[in-house]
C-alpha cells in the first residue's frame, strides 16, 4: 500500500513540477532516431515521452525515469526482429537501386510498418494530451495530427533542402554547387534537371499514392478527416522546424520566424563506458595520430571497393609510421573484410593489418560519438550520413567521405565544397547521364591510390582542419540542443505560432511586394498613356499630309 502512495505522490509531483507535457516521436532508424533523443534527454524540466520503434534499441540506450516515458510502436518479442528484417530488405532495395527509383520500390515493403507506427500515434493522442508534439521531419503526416487536435509542432531535421522549384539554387539531387550556378550552362542544366525529375516522379508517384492513400487510417473522433483528399492537398499548417545543420552548408539561407537553424544536436555530456580494449587503444594514442572510419548502419561495401580501401589504407599507415586505424564494420561489411584480406598476397600489408597496435578492428556496435570526442582521432572516414558527419564536423574533424546510397552522394559533394574535407565518390555521369538516370552514382569506383593520397592530404593539409573548425564554431555559435530546448519552450508560449515575427514585406501579397501594383500606376499606365498620345499624335499628322 506504501509503494502504491509512493508512486501517486510522485506522478502527483512530476505532473505539477513539469511545466511541458511533451510527445517524441521518431522512427528507429539510427540517423533519425540519435538525434531526437539527445534533444529529448535535455528537456529535463519536462515530462517527456518517447515514442519509436523497437529497432531503436540497436543504436539507442535509452534511459527511462519518472519524467521519461519510453513506448513502441509494437511491443510483441517478434516486433524487433521484424524491423531488422525489414530494414536488411530496404538496404537491399537501395543497393540495388537508385535513391529516387528505390523510393517507389521500397514504400509497399515499409508501408503496413508505417500505418502500424501512425495508428499507434493517433491511439497515444486519444489517450493523453500534450502541450507540444516534436517529430522527426521524415514522418511527413506530423503537422496533419498536430493541426487535428490543435497542439503546437515542432519538426526536428538534419538539414533544410533547397526548395527544388527555386531555379535560382542548385537542385539538392543535381550534385550542383552555389558557385556552378553562377554559370549559364549550369543554371539551363539545373532547370531540364528539375523539370525531368519532377515529371517522371509525378507520373511514378501516382499509383503509388492511390495505394497509400487508401491504407491511411479513418479513426473515429479528431482525426477523422484528417486523411481526406482535401485536407491533404489544402493543409497549411505553421511549424517550427528545428534544423541540426548550419544554414551555410548547402546554400546560404536566411531564417523566417518558423525556421531555426541551430547546429549539431548533441549532449555533450560525459559518455560512461565500459573499460575495454577500444578504450585502453584509444585514449593509448597520441594526439591526432588515429583515422576512425565507420559506414553507418545501412551500407554494404563490395568487394572491389574493399579491396582499394584495404591497400589504400595500408600504403597510407606504411608512409605515416605514427598513424593508426579504428575500423568499425558491422555485419556483412565485417565478413568482407575478412575474405578480401584473405586474397591479399602482399606481405608487408598483411603485416600492417596484424599489428593491433596499428589496425583496431571492431566489429559491430561502436560508440561513435565518444570516438569522435577524443583528440587523438584526426580524420573521419565515413559514409557520409548526415548525423555522422554533423558529430564529425561539431567535434572538429576532418572527414573523408565514401558514400552508399540516400543523401550522401549530395552531403559528399557539400564536404567537398565547404573544404571540410575530401572524397572517394567523385561525380562520374555526363549531363546527358543524369538526365538518364537522376541521381543514380551507386556504381562509382575508386583505387587504393585515391585513399591513400586522400588521407595524405587531409592528414597534411592544414586548410582543411581549418575549414572544419570554423564550421564546428559556427555549428556551437548556433545554440544547439540548449537552444532548441528554450524555442520549443517559447513557442509553447507563443500558442504555437510566431506570426507576429514574420517580417511586414513578407506577409504582402505576390503583386504588392515585387511593387507590381506601383509599376502599372507609374510605368505602365503613364506609358500607355503617352503612346496613345503618340499615336494619336502620328495619325493626325499623317492624315494632314494627306489632305
Amino acid at each position: 500500500m506504501s509503494s502504491l502512495w509512493l508512486y501517486c505522490i510522485t506522478l502527483l509531483f512530476v505532473t505539477r513540477s513539469s511545466s511541458l507535457n511533451i510527445l517524441f516521436v521518431s522512427d528507429g532508424a539510427a540517423g533519425h532516431v540519435t538525434t531526437v533523443y539527445e534533444l529529448a534527454k535535455n528537456m529535463k524540466n519536462h515530462n517527456v515521452t518517447f515514442f519509436t520503434q523497437q529497432l531503436a534499441k540497436s543504436y539507442v540506450n535509452f534511459e527511462t525515469s519518472a519524467t521519461f516515458h519510453l513506448i513502441y510502436s509494437n511491443d510483441s518479442t517478434e516486433a524487433a526482429i521484424n524491423e531488422k528484417k525489414l530494414e536488411q530488405e530496404l538496404i537491399g532495395v537501395y543497393v540495388n537501386y537508385s535513391f529516387i527509383d528505390s523510393i517507389f520500390y521500397s514504400t509497399p515493403s515499409a508501408l503496413p510498418y508505417v500505418i502500424q507506427f501512425l495508428n499507434k500515434t493517433i491511439d497515444i493522442l486519444m489517450k493523453q494530451r500534450f502541450d507540444v508534439i516534436v517529430i522527426n521531419g521524415l514522418l511527413m503526416w506530423g503537422p496533419i495530427l498536430c493541426d487535428a487536435i490543435k497542439t503546437p509542432c515542432v519538426i526536428q531535421s538534419p538539414v533544410s533542402i533547397p526548395n527544388i522549384l527555386n531555379l535560382n539554387l542548385p537542385n539538392y539531387f543535381s550534385l550542383l554547387t552555389p558557385t556552378d550556378m553562377t554559370k549559364a550552362t549550369s543554371r539551363l542544366f539545373n532547370a531540364i534537371f528539375t523539370f525531368r525529375l519532377a515529371f517522371s516522379s509525378f507520373f511514378k508517384s501516382l499509383p503509388l499514392f492511390y495505394k497509400v492513400f487508401h491504407a491511411l487510417p479513418r479513426v473515429p473522433g479528431p482525426f477523422y478527416h484528417s486523411f481526406t483528399l482535401k485536407n491533404l492537398l489544402l493543409l497549411k499548417s505553421k511549424n517550427l522546424h528545428l534544423i541540426s545543420m548550419p544554414s551555410t552548408f548547402y546554400v546560404s539561407t536566411t531564417e523566417d520566424p518558423y525556421t531555426k537553424y541551430l547546429g549539431a544536436f548533441i549532449d555533450e555530456t560525459e559518455v560512461n563506458l565500459t573499460d575495454d580494449d577500444l578504450t585502453h587503444w584509444l585514449q593509448s594514442k597520441k594526439i591526432n595520430s588515429v583515422i576512425f572510419a565507420a559506414f553507418g548502419s545501412t551500407s554494404l561495401i563490395p568487394h572491389d571497393r574493399m579491396l582499394s580501401l584495404i591497400i589504400g589504407i595500408a600504403t597510407f599507415l606504411i608512409e605515416v609510421p605514427d598513424s593508426s586505424i579504428l575500423l568499425a564494420l558491422r555485419n556483412v561489411n565485417y565478413d568482407t573484410y575478412e575474405s578480401v584480406l584473405k586474397t591479399i598476397d602482399n606481405d608487408q600489408i598483411r603485416y600492417i593489418f596484424d599489428s593491433v597496435e596499428r589496425v583496431k578492428v571492431e566489429r559491430g556496435f561502436v560508440p561513435q560519438k565518444w570516438i569522435l570526442q577524443q583528440h587523438s582521432v584526426k580524420i573521419f572516414l565515413s559514409h557520409c550520413g548526415m548525423g555522422s558527419i554533423m558529430e564529425a564536423f561539431y567535434y572538429e574533424k576532418t572527414v573523408l567521405c565514401m558514400p552508399f546510397n540516400m543523401d550522401q552522394f549530395s552531403n559528399a559533394v557539400t564536404v567537398v565544397y565547404r573544404g571540410v574535407g575530401l572524397s572517394l565518390f567523385v561525380p562520374n555521369l555526363s549531363p546527358l547521364e543524369s538526365l538518364i538516370t537522376p541521381y543514380d552514382y551507386r556504381h562509382y569506383a575508386f583505387t587504393s591510390r585515391d585513399v591513400q593520397e586522400k588521407l595524405s592530404k587531409l592528414w597534411l593539409i592544414a586548410i582543411y582542419q581549418q575549414a572544419v573548425k570554423q564550421l564546428s564554431v559556427e555549428m556551437k555559435h548556433a545554440g544547439g540542443v540548449k537552444k532548441a530546448v528554450e524555442l520549443i519552450e517559447f513557442f509553447v508560449e507563443m500558442n504555437g505560432t510566431f506570426d507576429h515575427f514574420i517580417p511586414f514585406e513578407a506577409t504582402l501579397p505576390f503583386y504588392q511586394r515585387y511593387l507590381l501594383d506601383l509599376f502599372v500606376i507609374f510605368v505602365l499606365l503613364p506609358g500607355m498613356i503617352i503612346l496613345f498620345v503618340l499615336v494619336k499624335y502620328c495619325q493626325r499628322q499623317s492624315k494632314q499630309k494627306i489632305e
